[in-house]
C-alpha cells in the first residue's frame, strides 16, 4: 500500500517524542519484500500478519496505523470462516448462520473502526472460500455473499485474486441473482482495479471485466467466446496469462490479433515445456505487431504423477497470489516460418 502520510491529522503520535515517520517506515519494512514484489495478501500464518495483528492490540493510537496496514496487505480469505468473519466485520448481513452474532452483540468497535477509515485502505484481496476441516458446520459461501462483499470494498481495490470454484452457485440462484446485471456485476464497480487473477468460470457469472484492467490471469485453457470476450473487452489490458488452449491452431493466434484493440498486449501461454509448440502455418511476427505471444514453462512434479492441467492451474494461482506471476521467465513463441527455416538448415 502507499505509505501513510505522517502529516495526516488522523494519525496521532503514539510514541511521544519519536516521529510518526519512524513508525510508518517500520510498518513499510514489515510488509515489504526484498525484491519489491508484494503478494496479493499475506496468509494468516505469515509473520507480517501476526505482527500487525499484535500491534492493533497495543493501544488505540497504534491501532489506527497498524490496522490500515493489516487490512491493506493481509486480507487472505481462503476458507469459509474467514470469508464470513470479514463480511461480519464489514457489517454485512449473515442471516441465520452459525457465525452470525447474537442479537445486540457488538461485532466491532464502531468508533475505532470508523476513525481508522478501514474500507478506504482495502486495496488488495484474495478470495478462495474453500470448505476446510476446521470450519465445522459452517455452510459454503454462496454467490450473493461474494457479490455483496465485493461491492462493499471493490471501489478501492487495485489487486484481486478470486476463485469461484469453491463458491456454491445452484442454477436457480444464478437465475435469481442475475449477476450479469450491471448493478450486480462486481467488476464494473472496480474502477481502480489493475490486476486480476481469477478462475476459468469467472466469465460465467460476470461477462464484463474491470474497465481499467492492466494485468489479467485466468485459469482457462480453451477458446470459448465468453473467455475471449472477457480477455479483450477492455483496451487497457497489457498482460494476459492463460493456460495454453488445447489443440491450439494458427487461426486461434490470428483471433488474438483480431480481437485486441489496445496499444500492445503480451499474451503468455502457460504449460509444461514439452507441450509448447508453434501451430503449423502460424503467422510471421512483425515489429509493428500489437500482440506478442509468449510461452511460460511450468515445472513438472518431482514424482511426475500430476496432470499437466492441474500443475499449470496451481502454478498460475501460486505465483498470482505471491505477486510475481507477471515477472516469470518466458520466451517468445517462434513463428512457423522460423520453424521451417531451422528444419531446412543443414545439420552440423
Amino acid at each position: 500500500m502507499p505509505p501513510l502520510a505522517a502529516s495526516d491529522t488522523r494519525i496521532p503520535n503514539a510514541f511521544g517524542s519519536l516521529p510518526v515517520e519512524l513508525f510508518l517506515n517500520i510498518l513499510d519494512q514489515l510488509v515489504g519484500t526484498r525484491d519489491g514484489r508484494l503478494p496479493v495478501a499475506y496468509e494468516p500464518s505469515h509473520s507480517a500478519t501476526k505482527a500487525l495483528r499484535a500491534l492493533t492490540l497495543v493501544s488505540r493510537a497504534v491501532y489506527l496505523c497498524a490496522s490500515r496496514y493489516l487490512y491493506a496487505n493481509c486480507l487472505y480469505l481462503n476458507d469459509v470462516t474467514r470469508h464470513h468473519r470479514f463480511r461480519r466485520t464489514l457489517g454485512l448481513e449473515l442471516g441465520h448462520h452459525p457465525l452470525a452474532l447474537e442479537y445486540s452483540q457488538a461485532g466491532r468497535n464502531e468508533d475505532l473502526f470508523n476513525e481508522a477509515d478501514i474500507p478506504q485502505h482495502v486495496v488488495s484481496l484474495f478470495i478462495s472460500p474453500e470448505k476446510t476441516q476446521n470450519c465445522g458446520m459452517t455452510p459454503r459461501v454462496r454467490l450473493p455473499q461474494v457479490i455483496d462483499l465485493c461491492l462493499a470494498v471493490g471501489s478501492t481495490l487495485k489487486r484481486l485474486a478470486i476463485d469461484f470454484n469453491p463458491v456454491y452457485v445452484p442454477a436457480s440462484e444464478q437465475v435469481l441473482m442475475k449477476p450479469h446485471c450491471r448493478s450486480r456485476n462486481i467488476f464494473l464497480h472496480m474502477l481502480n482495479l489493475e490486476e486480476l487473477v481469477c478462475s476459468y468460470d469467472t466469465s460465467d457469472y460476470f461477462r464484463y471485466p474491470p474497465p481499467n484492467l492492466k494485468r489479467l490471469a485466468m485459469t482457462a485453457n480453451d477458446m470459448e467466446p465468453s473467455h475471449l470476450d472477457f480477455y479483450f473487452m477492455v483496451s487497457s489490458l497489457e498482460t494476459l496469462f492463460i493456460l495454453r488452449p488445447k489443440n491450439l491452431k494458427a487461426k486461434h493466434i490470428d483471433e488474438f490479433f483480431d480481437r485486441y484493440n489496445g496499444k500492445h498486449i503480451d499474451i503468455v501461454l502457460v504449460d509444461v515445456n514439452n507441450n509448447h509448440r508453434t501451430p503449423p502455418s502460424t503467422r510471421d511476427w512483425s515489429s509493428d505487431d500489437r500482440v506478442t505471444i509468449w510461452e511460460a514453462d511450468v515445472p513438472r512434479s518431482f514424482y511426475g504423477d500430476d496432470e499437466d492441467l492441474i500443475l499449470c492451474d496451481e502454478w498460475t494461482w501460486t505465483h498470482g497470489v505471491k505477486g510475481d506471476l507477471w515477472d516469470q521467465d518466458k520466451r517468445r513463441m517462434r513463428s512457423w516460418s522460423e520453424i521451417e527455416r531451422s528444419l531446412a538448415e543443414p545439420a552440423l
